[in-house]
């Protein structure tokens, strides 16, 4: 068994018995390994200890029990995973959010939560053209030529970039839905688009473009626009099960894929530092979009 492969299973495991009791012990002997070095490579592989690890996977499945069950109390459901009070759970739970369990209760707000990774993906690089479904995520890579310009406008957030947290696109995706309709030129058929601008620097300071297309490149100084020049781009498209899933869980595995990707095909020289979210659909209800990463120009 390779070493990723265990924690893998490791990693299945508590996902399936969050609301039981979890010892390290346990988890050791899943993975064949001493509980000491059992440790030390889930730290390495999912970048948290073990107990860490737990209580934000715990926090996530409450947060979501919270959206789905409305009958049964706070102190019930924080018990239920296994934590010991309403106390603990609420500082917990303030600590990874920054707002209280009764603050999300009353308005669910769409969290950024540390999700189940799948290691499996840092391990597996798959050729162009050819899905593969890993994880309940279905992606492919492929190529493409944009024989034309494509243009947007829209807003820049900015912030910090932190897991878990409440998202902080939120508030600027929905000002896009609000007004793209009042943008000159807006094309209702055409694409939306998320860019992180600060991608290249590697920091957690953001800086994010949020815009709709529209048919040429709009002259308002109460908005800001972006390019998607003509060219080639490394285009990874993706699925998950749901649009809440896809823009929180699946997206940020699918960066993390496609840095992988990318370094392992020798094409970091090759390619532009930034990534273009393109979505296909804004009603909720779509669950698929892709990831562009231009190629440089010779």
């Amino acid at each position: 068994m390779e070493a990723w492969d265990s924690i893998s299973k490791v990693a299945n495991y508590i996902e399936e018995n969050l609301e039981k009791k979890i010892t390290i012990e346990a988890l050791a002997e899943i993975a064949h390994l001493s509980p000491f070095y059992f440790q030390r490579l889930f730290k390495r592989l999912v970048d948290k200890t073990v107990i860490e690890y737990v209580k934000l996977r715990r926090l996530a499945k409450v947060a979501d029990e919270f959206k789905v069950n409305q009958d049964d109390s706070i102190l019930s459901i924080c018990l239920k995973y296994g934590f010991k009070n309403h106390e603990t759970f609420s500082r917990n739970f303030k600590e990874a959010y920054g707002i209280t369990p009764s603050e999300y209760r009353d308005d669910p707000v769409i969290l950024s939560h540390f999700t189940k990774p799948d290691i499996s993906l840092q391990y597996n690089v798959i050729d162009e053209d050819v899905p593969v479904v890993t994880d309940g995520i279905v992606l492919e890579i492929t190529r493409i030529a944009l024989d034309k310009s494509k243009f947007f406008a829209g807003y820049i957030a900015t912030g910090v970039l932190e897991v878990p947290s409440v998202d902080p696109l939120v508030e600027v995706w929905q000002k896009v839905h609000r007004t793209k309709v009042n943008f000159k030129g807006y094309t209702p058929k055409g694409n939306e688009i998320g860019i992180n601008l600060n991608l290249a620097k590697r920091t957690k300071d953001l800086k994010y473009f949020a815009g709709a297309e529209t048919n040429k490149e709009v002259q308002d100084e109460s908005l800001e626009t972006y390019v998607v020049n003509k060219g080639k781009y490394i285009v990874c498209k993706f699925e998950a099960e749901d649009f809440n899933t896809l823009i929180t869980d699946t997206i940020g595995k699918v960066y993390s894929y496609m840095y992988l990707w990318i370094r392992s095909k020798k094409l970091m020289s090759s390619v532009e530092h930034i990534a273009l979210e393109m979505y296909y659909d804004s009603s909720g209800d779509s669950s698929y979009m892709e990831l562009w990463i231009p190629l440089k120009t010779n």
